[in-house]
């Protein structure tokens, strides 16, 4: 009985936490002020439409931006997480990174991001670029190809060119426009989302 009774309540606490930890990753108030640049985009945001010529790199159905949780040491980032499904929504791909924000200075006013990304099908890709009010811009400065070994299914990717650019419409609402070259295409689409959280 008190095993019972001991299994319930901590499994009521893991509930708990969990729950709270979810509600922690989009909350504002505890944004580092470094991070405050790219506050808006903080959030989960759903695919709506897409329109372009897309073969390798096509958008991901989900972007999270999270705040949560926020490294005890070093830079202070955005946690970012792609999904990408299928059409029984089951999760096909995932890519995962963060997203590091230098501030402007006296010396340099623009304010600098990194875009660093792992893929689950093994490749890597480090993005830089500057924030200028509700867009950031990144470029593609190293891609590594099949950092570790993970089903390809048939496609082995090489890209030679990248740039993205992330632009809030409104609060709800944002475009993700890339152009990539790729050793197969050139590839360009504009993507639109809505944000579903918080």
């Amino acid at each position: 009985m008190a095993h019972r009774l001991l299994v319930t309540v901590l499994g009521f606490l893991l509930a708990l936490i969990v729950s709270a930890r979810y509600e922690d990753r989009y909350d504002l108030n505890t944004l580092p002020w470094d991070l405050r640049p790219v506050s808006d985009f903080i959030g989960l945001w759903e695919l709506e439409n897409k329109s372009g010529n897309t073969r390798q790199l096509p958008p991901p159905d989900l972007i999270d931006f999270a705040i949560n949780p926020i490294p005890k040491f070093g830079a202070r980032a955005v946690n970012i997480t792609h999904s990408y499904f299928d059409r029984e929504k089951n999760v096909i791909r995932s890519d995962y990174g963060f997203m590091p924000v230098k501030n402007a200075t006296k010396r340099d006013p623009r304010i600098h991001v990194a875009y660093l990304t792992t893929s689950s099908e093994g490749y890597s890709m480090m993005e830089q670029g500057t924030v200028n009010g509700p867009k950031i811009t990144f470029h593609l400065k190293q891609f590594l190809r099949r950092t570790f070994d993970v089903e390809n299914h048939g496609i082995e990717l090489d890209i030679r060119e990248f740039e993205r650019q992330f632009e809030q419409k409104d609060f709800h609402h944002m475009t993700m426009k890339v152009r990539a070259e790729t050793a197969v295409d050139t590839e360009f689409y504009t993507a639109n989302y809505r944000k579903v959280a918080p």
